[in-house]
């Protein structure tokens, strides 16, 4: 007999969006660093957390079905998991990233459908309120650490005296790559809101003598010159195939013979599915900027052809992103 077919699959993943909406309101409410002691009692958390003691055990004890938290009797303790991630005691804080999805992304994706039937773009950064702008830099600094990181280990930058970095936000890539290079000076490229605020970011660092930031448009003003290597993270994915051909044209006629370029995105197989995060977050491309995508590496060596570069390496960073290293 022909097996039956379930339906879980479509369940769950319906159920998913409850257990994710439960873990924003915990980490909102502070929930996981209230456990961070352990064998926490509902009426302490309670009162500790401002919150009727009937609605947070509805949320605790959701967490305890996903496997968020423990319970014994009426205590409650948080997981390895989130003691680790989300209790902000210890291990990498990733709280700016649920508090990213939970005001930003979610809201941004109420609009998808809108996006997809119109192609146009229905939430980006000029509708960001200015705590929406803060939490998205925030969020993203947080998510992209782990690349900056191994982009700094993985890539020889030795040879280099001077780095450029394309729209680099607050400046993570870049200090990441001068931590680890104290000869080398670099110059963060980025539009005035966000320039203003990686000054100010900047100036906390000690990378502040070594790092100039100059405020331009990608596809406007004039590139800087004097660069022997140029990071692109995170900017293809936000635009069509014609403007990033556009945009690396314009990198190449900034730059000598022999520069390196740099690009860090998700880059994806052939068909577009591989991998599953690149996939998913097209339409988070979509609806940011109404012409945004994930591109393959065949995609990529096509317009780095057109555009004179050479691509020399293809390298895992961490997660789903890859570096794509191309020679002038």
């Amino acid at each position: 007999m022909e097996q039956e077919m379930s339906p879980q699959p479509i369940l769950q993943l319906l159920n998913n969006h409850m257990a994710t909406k439960c873990v924003f309101v915990a980490s909102r409410i502070g929930l996981f660093e209230a456990i961070a002691s352990g064998h926490q009692t509902l009426d302490t958390l309670a009162k500790q957390l401002d919150v009727p003691r009937r609605t947070l055990r509805i949320i605790a004890d959701a967490l305890v079905a996903i496997d968020f938290l423990e319970k014994a009797a009426d205590r409650y303790d948080n997981t390895l998991l989130t003691a680790t991630f989300l209790s902000g005691q210890a291990g990498k804080d990733l709280r700016p990233v649920l508090k990213l999805w939970d005001t930003v992304v979610y809201p941004q994706w109420a609009t998808l459908e809108t996006s997809i039937r119109c192609n146009s773009r229905t939430f980006g950064f000029p509708e960001f309120s200015p705590e929406q702008r803060h939490i998205f830099d925030l969020g993203v600094a947080t998510l992209t650490a782990p690349s900056a990181q191994a982009l700094a280990q993985k890539y020889d930058f030795s040879a280099h005296n001077k780095v450029l970095d394309m729209a680099g936000g607050m400046g993570l890539f870049l200090t990441s790559v001068l931590a680890e290079q104290p000869d080398m000076s670099g110059t963060l490229v980025e539009l005035p809101h966000t320039a203003q605020a990686a000054r100010q970011q900047l100036a906390k660092t000690p990378f502040s003598e070594r790092i100039s930031v100059v405020e331009g448009d990608l596809f406007e003003d004039d590139i800087p010159e004097g660069h022997d290597a140029v990071i692109v993270a995170n900017i293809v994915h936000m635009f069509s195939p014609e403007r990033n051909l556009t945009l690396l044209s314009r990198i190449r006629q900034s730059v000598v013979e022999g520069a390196k370029l740099l690009l860090i995105d998700f880059w994806t197989d052939p068909t577009h599915t591989q991998p599953p995060f690149a996939a998913l977050m097209a339409a988070e491309f979509q609806i940011t900027t109404g012409e945004g995508d994930v591109y393959s590496v065949d995609e990529i060596d096509s317009w780095l052809a057109a555009a004179q570069w050479r691509r020399t390496a293809h390298v895992p960073l961490a997660g789903p992103a890859s570096l794509i290293v191309a020679e002038a």
